[in-house]
């Protein structure tokens, strides 16, 4: 056994298990994007350019795929655990890396929005299902689902998705069927402005490809998957959204949609047990494979910082049985319940998260563009690579882009949501502070004992890495 095997050995990433494929990353990538957003953005975009919606849906999703093949190149170059936290540590320095990792993390709070959500929905066809409750038991039975191994996790996301797109097929047929063509909306009844603003809120709807890149190390064939995956699938999902979003402004009048749920529509134009269906299998699905998703990803980054000694490596533990690393997952359980048990306004919570994941991307984006001139050999490998012109074009896009969402959604901050940012990043600041130390010394003799060779290349790069 050589030195640096032995060293790899003592990693808790190192013991995940390569179960996911393909079909399995695809399913992760369409689970996390089809969420809550589909149902109810899409009457707020509706309100802001009418019949506009399915070309705003069209910008929201080529805009998603410009920040996502810059992402999707580096997953394939360096596929980690925890590429949130993984890459701007190894490629940039290691605070960024956890202070990354900690912004990311602040999503996960939103585990009880969506168990919240699919009890709300289910509330709507019986008074019966308590939407506390039920998110309780939601969440509880995809922790359960996630602790017996990302294969089985995945498995249950691929029949989510299937089911879903089952149920949003129904919509579509049907509502086609309703169109009158004759009399459909303008384009643009409220000019180009507002088309864009429709279509920067929906990129909130259409982004979450990006959770599969977290993934690396428990794939098949991460170098190549992970690439189809998050544009594959973000392109399936758009599509998608967009056949969706053309008969919800077609049917009935704009005024009577506008700023509605999707289920306004869904009631008119389905069947009683069709429109029973598209609630179950298709909105609720749709909230809850989210939520699966979520759970799958949401631990890897806490996974490769404990291995580095942000935290007590035993929070990392990987079961051996099926491969999860069960103290994080049950940490993140805790945090998935406790806001819906207690009351809590987790809207607060999901509003700042959504502008720290924007600013998560743009660190992921500019280290991306950082790799392919500080690991030279190991870009050059990629399965997938991108011309340097194109890779600084869509680097520049793209920060733009989410610098642009960032002010869009702070222009709304309360200042309970300032406070609650600012004391999430201060807590995450306050730990970068203190445990550096100990992190650099861990990754010192890391380095020193595995005797890192010069020159990395693709068939190293995932002993290196860690």
């Amino acid at each position: 056994m050589t030195l640096e095997a032995s060293v790899a050995e003592r990693l808790n990433q190192d013991q995940l298990k390569r179960t996911i494929g393909l079909p399995g990353a695809l399913g992760v990538t369409i689970n996390q994007v089809i969420g809550g957003g589909i149902v109810s953005l899409t009457g707020v975009a509706i309100g802001i350019t009418g019949g506009g919606t399915p070309w705003a849906y069209i910008i929201a999703v080529v805009t998603i795929i410009v920040v996502s093949i810059p992402y999707a190149s580096i997953a394939s170059a360096l596929p980690a655990v925890g590429g949130t936290y993984t890459w701007p540590a190894r490629v940039i320095h290691p605070r960024l890396g956890f202070i990354n990792m900690w912004m990311a993390l602040m999503q996960q709070c939103a585990l009880s929005l969506y168990g919240l959500s699919a009890g709300i929905y289910l509330n709507t066809l019986s008074d019966f299902f308590n939407p506390v409750v039920v998110a309780v038991i939601i969440v509880s039975i995809f922790y359960v689902a996630n602790l017996m191994g990302a294969s089985f996790s995945s498995r249950a996301g691929v029949w989510l998705m299937a089911l879903m797109i089952i149920g949003f097929s129904a919509f579509i047929v049907s509502g086609f069927a309703h169109i009158d063509w004759n009399t459909y909306p303008e384009p643009l009844p409220n000019g180009f402005t507002q088309l864009l603003s429709a279509a920067a809120l929906l990129t909130f709807a259409t982004m979450g490809s990006f959770g599969v890149a977290e993934l690396g190390r428990e794939m098949k064939n991460p170098a190549r998957d992970i690439p189809i995956s998050m544009i594959g699938g973000t392109l399936i999902v758009g599509l998608l959204y967009i056949l969706i979003a053309v008969p919800a402004v077609g049917i009935l009048p704009i005024n009577e949609v506008a700023d509605q749920p999707l289920s306004i529509v869904a009631e008119e134009i389905m069947p009683r047990g069709w429109w029973v269906f598209f609630i179950l299998g298709g909105a609720m699905v749709a909230i809850i494979s989210t939520l699966n998703a979520q759970l799958l990803w949401g631990s890897k980054g806490l996974l490769a910082a404990a291995d580095d000694g942000w935290m007590p490596k035993a929070f990392g533990r990987v079961n051996a049985r099926f491969g999860t690393p069960h103290w994080i997952l049950t940490a993140l359980f805790i945090l998935g319940i406790i806001p819906a048990i207690a009351g809590l306004d987790i809207s607060i919570i999901g509003t700042a998260a959504s502008a720290l994941v924007q600013v998560m991307l743009i660190i992921v984006l500019i280290v991306s563009l950082r790799m392919r001139y500080k690991l030279r050999d190991v870009y050059a490998h990629a399965q997938f690579r991108i011309p340097a012109w194109l890779h600084w074009t869509l680097t520049l896009v793209g920060t733009v882009t989410n610098l642009y969402q960032i002010t869009l959604l702070t222009a709304d901050f309360t200042g309970v949501v300032w406070i609650a940012l600012a004391s999430w990043l201060c807590v995450g600041a306050l730990i970068a502070i203190l445990r550096y130390p100990a992190v650099a010394r861990i990754l010192a003799a890391r380095e020193e004992e595995s005797n890192a060779p010069a020159k990395l290349t693709t068939n190293t790069v995932e002993r290196t890495i860690t």
